[in-house]
């Protein structure tokens, strides 16, 4: 086969002996390219041309006719077929016989080609022609060439299935795939499904990538128990590349229209986000409702940071009513919060605006609120050794209830501490003094109008960690042993005329064990004499880090009864804490086990458990169980599971059970009775194709004491093209950890994939 480049060879000498010299001039270098670079039409224009063939014939300088295996190329084209002519003087191309076509990581086949390599301009008969970057193909009665990365095609079809017998097929008289926009459109077009034709369009569009472009958005259905059958057809609108707004219009059955909105920015030192829903007149209650939600957050604003988080409803039911997740419909509290911040040198300062609405049966026991709030803290590191900081807030507290005390508070917090870290140890001693002064306004007659505070807290606390070389089911690992101790020592100060704004009892666990203060917040500084005794083991893949096993346990012990208290819980008069473990295992093959267990020694018995076991073999196969249970409060237990039954069939679901029959009310904090039920209820099947997917998904959930939502969801993907129906999602993702979308696009792959 004879095989040569159509180029004038004295150029392409003199052009080399040309560089050869500079280089000899300057010494001889090398380019070096950190890529394999794309060469596009502007780069191609006067590039070689390279053919091959079994036989060649020609005029020089106006027409070359390779035939018999022929072949030309020019930088990111390659054309094939029985014969192929070259008129170099137009740059054109006609191609005669199984010819295939290969530019920019499409191919086309068909009998025959006119092509002109410099504009990418001319046409292709009769040819099938396919996008693998994007899993595409199709045929058409002709394809004409529009530039480099624009092509049009008549009579055309247009399917990401596999070629033989495919499940559906997109027609149309005219359509223009853009690879450059990844974009497709057309007119005049049918999409069928099972040989059937289910839809017919005078215009379309659809994407080809996961690039974002304006226009309508795929339809989506609902049902839900409160708002009945609904349907949205969302229109989206890429105002920027860094600006968006999406519309969403919700048509209910029950309830009427809702007007819907989201408009998202992006800059480098802001963005925000800003969702709207308003129904003008809710069939049901006959009233107007809505919701907003507005979050804003910037950096180095004029050296000020910050955010903003605005969120309102216009009535304690419309979560009930509207929601389609137990997450939004459990909200009782919805922040107004403006937030600015300021680092200067060694000082962090903040000021604050907080307010809230609260709804339903958090209106008996609305949050303090912050209006406003003044914070500075000063940090300096390895000042002669010693590591000093403070702590300086002013804040004035209101609340909406009746009798409730008010007024300011201001808080000074300086501490000193002096960290000795050796390899295998440390030791930190840290000393501080806690000042806080009160003046009130409100409440009952009885309290006091100011009210002072100053308590030290000294700590110390202390650690070995020791390792060793073993071996673990023929794995061998590094062994640890880090045992620790925690001493915290405060004085008694009376504390019982202070108010409590923001503060309550410490959640107890591995990190309050280490903590000198039993309580958050700064309305109360329990009084301390106390020593925390912890070991923490650990297996570790020696050449990664990774930790394969890591188990805990720790108790705290008590030298004097605390004294310090707040309204509502009792002081503790234990001589030791509860005893806390914790575990941690990666059991291979996709398993793992998380344990965390309170045991009371006094009461023998254990009133806080955590244990969650989770199974991903690969494959999209799921296996989640937990059992979630604190004293009183919380009595759970949670599977969740997305497992094939059949070659095509995949279950998925989630059942969050709750067991008590009692439990304490957060209000009041009186033990009150609780229904064992399904808080959370989830299940849904997808039927999956090469090239589309069926799901449907139902879902209930409590919204309210006694009150319950069901909603149900169905889509029909077609892979690559469109998804009809609703979107499940955000229900599957959240419900069942580990879910991704079995048809999530993979990063494009380079156009040098599957290179000719």
């Amino acid at each position: 086969m004879a095989s040569f480049p159509f180029r004038y060879s004295a150029l392409l000498t003199l052009a080399w002996c040309a560089s050869a010299q500079a280089a000899g001039e300057q010494g001889m270098a090398l380019r070096l390219e950190t890529q394999l670079n794309e060469a596009g039409a502007a780069q191609s224009e006067g590039r070689p041309v390279y053919g091959r063939a079994d036989s060649l014939s020609g005029r020089p300088g106006r027409d070359f006719t390779l035939e018999g295996d022929a072949e030309l190329r020019r930088a990111g084209t390659v054309v094939r077929g029985n014969r192929i002519t070259w008129y170099p003087e137009d740059e054109e191309v006609l191609a005669v016989g199984a010819v295939r076509v290969v530019r920019q990581g499409s191919v086309i086949t068909g009998p025959e080609l006119r092509l002109k390599l410099d504009s990418t301009e001319g046409f292709f008969t009769s040819p099938s022609y396919e996008l693998p970057l994007y899993n595409g193909r199709g045929q058409a009665e002709r394809i004409d060439f529009l530039g480099p990365d624009r092509i049009g095609l008549r009579n055309a079809t247009y399917t990401t299935c596999r070629p033989e017998d495919p499940d559906w097929v997109l027609s149309a008289e005219e359509m223009v795939i853009d690879t450059e926009e990844e974009s497709g459109k057309g007119r005049w077009a049918g999409l069928s499904v099972g040989g059937r034709k289910v839809l017919s369009a005078p215009w379309f569009a659809f994407p080809l990538g996961d690039r974002r472009r304006s226009g309508f958005l795929t339809p989506g259905f609902a049902m839900t128990s409160r708002t009945g059958p609904e349907f949205v057809v969302p229109y989206y609108w890429n105002i920027a590349p860094n600006r968006d707004l999406t519309l969403h219009p919700r048509v209910m059955v029950r309830r009427g229209l809702q007007l819907g909105g989201q408009y998202r920015y992006l800059e480098h030192n802001y963005q925000g986000d800003l969702k709207v829903e308003y129904t003008p007149d809710d069939s049901l209650t006959g009233n107007s409702r809505y919701l907003y939600s507005y979050q804003h957050s910037f950096a180095d604003l004029a050296g000020w940071g910050g955010w903003v988080d605005l969120r309102g409803v216009s009535d304690d039911n419309y979560f009930v009513d509207y929601s389609r997740s137990i997450l939004s419909s459990s909200e009782r509290v919805l922040p107004r919060d403006v937030v600015a911040t300021r680092r200067m040198g060694d000082w962090t300062l903040l000021a604050r605006a907080t307010r809230y609405q609260s709804i339903l049966d958090a209106r008996r026991a609305p949050p303090y609120e912050r209006v406003p709030q003044f914070n500075a803290t000063w940090a300096k590191r390895d000042v002669a050794g010693f590591d000093v900081d403070a702590m300086f807030d002013a804040t004035w507290f209101q609340r909406p209830l009746q009798g409730s005390p008010e007024g300011l508070r201001m808080v000074a917090f300086p501490q000193v501490s002096y960290p000795i870290v050796r390899p295998g140890w440390f030791v930190v001693p840290k000393l501080g003094l806690h000042m806080s002064s009160y003046r009130l306004d409100g409440g009952s007659p009885l309290t006091e109008t100011s009210l002072h505070r100053s308590v030290p807290v000294f700590s110390l606390d202390a650690g070995l960690v020791f390792e060793r070389p073993t071996s673990f089911f023929g794995r061998d690992l590094t062994q640890t042993l880090e045992p620790r101790v925690f001493y915290a020592r405060a004085p008694y100060r009376d504390q019982s005329a202070f108010p409590v704004f923001d503060t309550g009892v410490a959640d107890f666990g591995f990190p309050q064990l280490f903590s000198e203060n039993s309580f958050v917040g700064h309305d109360r500084i329990a009084d301390a004499n106390q020593l925390t005794t912890a070991v923490v083991s650990r297996l570790i893949e020696p050449a990664t880090g990774a930790e394969s096993l890591r188990f805990a346990f720790g108790q705290r012990m008590y030298f004097s009864d605390q004294r310090v208290s707040i309204p509502g819980v009792a002081a503790r008069n234990d001589k030791r804490s509860d005893l806390l473990f914790a575990a941690t295992a990666g059991l291979g093959r996709g398993m793992s086990v998380d344990a965390g267990l309170q045991y009371s020694v006094r009461d023998s018995e254990v009133p806080r458990l955590n244990l969650l076991w989770r199974y991903l073999p690969g494959d999209g196969r799921i296996l989640n169980a937990g059992v979630r249970y604190l004293r009183d409060e919380l009595g759970q237990i949670d599977t969740s599971w997305r497992w094939p039954v059949a070659p095509r069939w995949t279950v998925m679901g989630r059942v969050n059970y709750s067991w008590l029959k009692q439990r304490v009310d957060p209000a009041s904090g009186l033990l009150v009775d609780a229904k064992p039920g399904i808080i959370e209820g989830v299940l849904g099947f997808e039927y999956l194709v090469d090239c589309w997917t069926l799901r449907f998904v139902t879902q209930r959930f409590v919204t309210a004491e006694g009150r319950n939502t069901s909603a149900f969801f169905l889509q029909f993907e077609l892979a690559g093209l469109a998804r009809l129906g609703s979107d499940p999602f955000d229900i599957l993702r959240r419900n069942i950890p580990g879910y991704r979308l079995p048809n999530d696009r993979p990063a494009l792959p380079s156009r040098f994939f599957g290179y000719e």
